[in-house]
């Protein structure tokens, strides 16, 4: 059964850019990250352009969090390298076919950047690395789709385990409902989604506030 939720999905992201006047800084941050891939192939994920491309975002879309205004240039290339074969492994999984065999990895990256970036930030952070396979998620994303039961064991996301229960509900959320077939290209479903929850909830509670 789908779920009522998602039954505006196409026309709420064609409101995202309208509502969105950062919307670029994503496309610039991953702008930065591809000419890494191809400058440094071997090591573009500690490239100092992946890390400007990861500061950029999370400055832009970030920064009232005060663990953001903490971040330097070291901090995050060393980070990245630490966790550079758990996010090569992960390269070949996205949200649709991820499973309980990456389940660990998935936890220790998520639970290692959630120490330099917060529960936000390391959403979005791993979301340029990876855009297929990681959700952008914030606080009232969580609290709303929280309180309308499409997701659940995830708290505030104060632990790596809510962020993979957040993922393993959004695949069955994005199969329920039939997501992929509503956009050009599925290996963009994990931004959509993004796009989705800013136009609808972010959106609304702030004009409502």
């Amino acid at each position: 059964m789908e779920d009522e939720f998602y039954s505006d999905f196409p026309q709420r992201i064609e409101e995202f850019y309208a509502n969105e006047p950062r919307a670029f800084c994503y496309d610039l941050s991953l702008s930065l990250i591809d000419k890494a891939k191809e400058t440094d192939i071997e090591n573009w994920y500690y490239n100092n352009k992946t890390i400007e491309g990861i500061l950029l975002l999370l400055y832009c879309w970030n920064f009232a969090s005060p663990i953001t205004k903490k971040l330097t240039k070291p901090i995050i290339e060393n980070l990245l390298r630490t966790n550079k074969d758990n996010l090569k492994y992960l390269e070949s999984y996205s949200i649709i076919d991820f499973n309980e065999g990456v389940h660990q990895r998935i936890l220790e990256v998520f639970g290692n950047f959630k120490i330099i970036f917060g529960q936000t930030g390391a959403s979005k952070a791993l979301s340029l690395l990876n855009t297929k396979l990681f959700i952008m998620w914030d606080t009232k994303i969580r609290k709303t789709l929280r309180n309308l039961n499409l997701v659940s064991r995830i708290g505030n996301g104060e632990k790596p385990e809510n962020y993979l229960n957040f993922m393993i509900d959004m695949k069955e959320v994005i199969s329920r409902n039939g997501l992929v077939n509503l956009i050009e290209n599925a290996e963009d479903i994990t931004k959509k989604i993004d796009e989705f929850h800013f136009a609808k909830i972010v959106v609304n509670i702030n004009q409502n506030v």
